[in-house]
C-alpha cells in the first residue's frame, strides 16, 4: 500500500482534533455530517482491505514500524504535551491510580474517554460506518453499533451493554468517575468476560493484542468492560506519576513515604499477604560428593510451591563448595538466585531467594565462631548470616557441636559460646544490640549437626525404629531420653528456642549408600543429631509448617533434615544499607547452562539457550 493511500485512509484521524484532559465540547450536526462524509469517501477506494488495515494500523501506526502499544495520542503529540494542555483542570483530574493492593484512588474520565474515542474513530474510518454518538464526557459507557451491514451482510442495530444497569455503571453515570476496585469487581462479576491477569506486570505486547482483539470481537466495537480493562492495563504499563505529586513526596524518610522502596506499597506488591515462606535444610555430608538429583532434598513432594527463600547449611561439607552451590542452582532453576554464602572450615551456609526479593534486602552480614580454637582444622563451631528483608531482620546459624553421647556438657558449652561470640549485627540499624546475637533479630533459625543423642541402648532404639514405629509417624514422637529436649527444658541452652514436631526416623548413623543403621565395629546408637530450632521476637509470627527428613539421599552417614516456615514481614526504611540487587551471577549462569544441557539430552534434539 502506498504512503499516499495510507495517508488518505488516515485523513479522518488527522483532521479531527483529539480532546485529551479537556472539557468536551458538543459538535453541531453539520460538523458530524461533514466528518461522516470524509470518512465514507476515504473508504470507497479500497474497502476490501478495511479489516487488514484495522489490525495493521493498530499494531504498526502511520510510520509502518511496529509499536509496542497502539498510538494513544494524535500526530505530533505525546503524554507531556497532553498533560500540559490539561493544566487548567484540577490536580485531582491529573492523577492516575496508584498500582497497589486495594487502591482507592479514582481515575479521571478524560483518559478513558480518549481511549474510547480513539478506537471508535479508527473503526469508523476503516469500515465506512458511523457508530452511535458518544455520550457526554462524564459517562464511561459507549453504546456501540453499526448503522449498515456487518461483515456477513446482515443488518445490526445498536444494543446497550449488558452491564449498563449495574451498580458500577450507576455510580459512573452519576459521578463521572470510577474507582479501580469497582471496575475490577464489575469485571469479575461477569463470568463471560476474560479474567483479569494475575501478574502485577502486564506485558505491553499483550495489551496491544488485547486492545486489537477486543475491537474486532464485536461488530459495533468494544464493550464497556473491555474499555475499562484496557485503561487499567495501560495504567499498569505507564506507571504515570505527576511531577507535582513527586515533588511533594519525601523518599528519604522511609515509612513516611509510602512509595519508598522498602515501604508498604512495595511490600504489598511483592508479598501481598505480607508472609514469606522459608525452607531450611541441614546436612552432614561426611565429605562425600552429593547425588546429581537433589529434588528429594530441595523440592520434596510434600511442598506445594517453591519456597521464597532457601537456606542450606552443611557440616563436613563437600570440598568443592562452588560445585555444590551450582547443583542447588540447577535444581531450583531461574526463579531463584544465590543471595549470599559463607564458609568456615568445613561448615558452609548459602541462601537462595526469589530473584525479585533481592532488591528489598539489606547487605548480608556474616560471622563465625570456632569452638576448637587450638585445632588445626575448624571442624566444630558455627557460621551465620544475618540480613533484613523490608523491615524484618533474620539470622540463620549453621553449627556443628561436640560429638559422642557422653559429651552433653561440652555441647551446652559450645552453644553458649556461639551465642555470645557471634558479632552480629555489624552495620545494620537493628533496634537492639545485645551480646547475645540471637536476641538482636526478629527471626532466628539455628540448624546443624547438634550431636545430641538418645539415652537408650542401641538394641532398644533399633527395635523401636525398625519394628515398633511406623514412619512417618501419625502423631509427634515423644523421644524418651532425647538429650536436646532435656537441655531445652532445663534452660541450660537454646533459651526461647522451639522445635517442630518430629515424625521422621533417626537421622544418624547409617551405612553410607544404604538405609541400614551402622553395622561397623563402632555400632553407633541411632539418634536425632541433625536438628532445626527457631525463635521469634513476637509469638506466632514465625511458624513451622513442615519438619521432615530426606531419607532418599544415601551418600552420607547422616540423613538431611528440612523444615518449612512461614514468616510475617513488616515494611521497613530505606535508610538501611541495601544490597542493591547483588547475587552470585557465576553460579546462576553455570546452573542455567546445565539445565539447558539436560533439556537437550532429554529431548534428543538441539536446543539453543541464550542466557543474558
Amino acid at each position: 500500500m502506498s504512503i499516499q493511500a495510507e495517508n488518505a485512509k488516515m485523513s479522518f484521524r488527522s483532521k479531527e482534533p483529539y480532546n485529551f484532559l479537556r472539557t468536551k465540547s458538543k459538535k453541531s450536526k453539520s460538523e458530524k455530517s461533514s466528518e461522516a462524509k470524509q470518512c465514507s469517501s476515504s473508504e470507497n477506494s479500497k474497502s476490501s482491505k478495511a479489516d487488514f488495515m484495522d489490525h495493521d494500523f493498530a499494531l504498526y501506526g502511520r510510520s509502518g514500524r511496529r509499536n509496542t502499544l497502539p498510538n494513544l495520542f494524535p500526530e505530533g503529540e505525546n503524554l507531556q504535551s497532553m498533560m500540559a494542555k490539561g493544566k487548567q483542570k484540577s490536580q485531582e483530574d491529573l492523577t492516575l491510580p496508584a498500582i497497589g493492593k486495594g487502591s482507592k484512588d479514582e481515575q479521571p474520565l478524560p483518559f478513558l474517554d480518549s481511549l474510547i474515542k480513539r478506537k471508535n474513530k479508527l473503526r469508523q474510518s476503516f469500515h465506512g460506518t458511523l457508530s452511535s454518538t458518544l455520550p457526554s464526557s462524564n459517562k464511561l459507557l459507549m453504546r456501540h453499533g453499526t448503522s449498515g451491514k456487518n461483515k456477513k451482510g446482515s443488518s445490526s442495530s445498536s444494543q446497550p451493554s449488558s452491564c449498563e444497569n449495574s451498580p458500577f455503571m450507576k455510580r459512573v453515570e452519576s459521578t463521572g468517575r470510577f474507582r479501580r476496585k469497582d471496575a475490577e469487581s464489575s469485571l469479575d462479576s461477569n463470568p463471560s468476560l476474560p479474567s483479569t491477569p494475575n501478574t502485577e506486570t502486564v506485558e505491553t505486547a499483550s495489551i496491544s493484542k488485547s486492545m486489537t482483539d477486543e475491537a474486532s470481537d464485536e461488530p459495533g466495537g468494544a464493550t464497556m468492560e473491555g474499555l475499562a480493562r484496557q485503561a487499567l492495563l495501560a495504567a499498569r504499563v505507564f506507571h504515570l506519576i505527576p511531577v507535582e505529586k513527586a515533588r511533594e513526596r519525601n523518599f528519604l524518610q522511609g515509612r513516611i513515604a509510602s512509595v519508598s522502596l522498602m515501604g508498604k506499597l512495595e511490600l504489598d506488591k511483592v508479598l501481598p499477604q505480607r508472609e514469606l515462606s522459608i525452607f531450611i535444610a541441614t546436612w552432614n555430608m561426611n565429605g562425600q560428593q552429593p547425588p546429581k538429583d537433589l529434588n528429594d532434598l530441595f523440592l520434596p513432594a510434600d511442598l506445594e510451591h517453591v519456597p521464597d527463600i532457601l537456606v542450606v547449611g552443611t557440616q563436613e561439607s563437600y570440598p568443592d563448595r562452588t560445585e555444590w552451590e551450582v547443583q542447588i542452582q540447577e535444581t531450583l532453576g531461574p526463579s531463584h538466585v544465590l543471595f549470599h554464602s559463607a564458609v568456615f572450615g568445613v561448615l558452609h551456609i548459602c541462601i537462595f531467594m526469589r530473584r525479585d526479593l533481592i532488591w528489598f534486602c539489606s547487605i548480608p552480614e556474616e560471622a563465625n565462631v570456632s569452638t576448637r580454637t587450638a585445632a588445626a582444622f575448624r571442624t566444630k563451631g558455627a557460621v551465620a548470616i544475618g540480613f533484613m528483608l523490608f523491615g524484618t531482620s533474620c539470622l540463620f546459624i549453621c553449627s556443628h557441636l561436640t560429638a559422642h553421647a557422653d559429651k552433653v556438657k561440652e555441647r551446652v558449652h559450645d552453644a553458649r559460646r556461639i551465642i555470645g561470640s557471634l558479632e552480629l549485627p555489624k552495620a545494620l540499624p537493628l533496634r537492639t544490640k545485645s551480646k547475645d546475637a540471637t536476641q538482636n533479630y526478629d527471626y532466628v533459625i539455628w540448624s546443624g549437626d547438634l550431636n545430641f543423642r538418645l539415652d537408650q541402648s542401641r538394641e532398644d532404639v533399633v527395635q523401636w525404629a525398625c519394628n515398633d514405629q511406623a514412619f512417618p509417624a501419625e502423631v509427634p514422637l515423644i523421644l524418651n531420653g532425647d538429650q536436646l529436649r532435656q537441655v531445652m527444658e532445663e534452660g541450660s541452652a537454646f533459651n526461647d528456642f522451639q522445635e517442630g514436631p518430629i515424625h521422621f526416623p533417626p537421622t544418624y548413623k547409617y551405612d553410607p549408600g544404604t538405609d541400614h543403621f551402622d553395622t561397623s565395629s563402632k555400632r553407633r546408637t541411632p539418634a536425632y543429631t541433625d536438628r532445626i530450632l527457631f525463635r521469634s521476637r513476637l509469638m506466632h509470627e514465625l511458624k513451622c509448617k513442615m519438619y521432615s527428613s530426606a531419607h532418599q539421599v544415601l551418600t552420607s552417614d547422616h540423613k538431611p533434615v528440612w523444615a518449612l516456615f512461614s514468616a510475617k514481614i513488616r515494611p521497613g526504611k530505606d535508610s538501611v544499607p541495601l544490597a542493591g540487587g547483588q547475587f552470585n551471577r557465576e553460579v546462576y549462569m553455570e546452573g542455567m547452562k546445565r539445565r539447558a544441557a539436560a533439556m537437550e539430552r532429554r529431548k534428543g534434539s538441539s536446543l539453543i539457550c541464550s542466557v543474558q
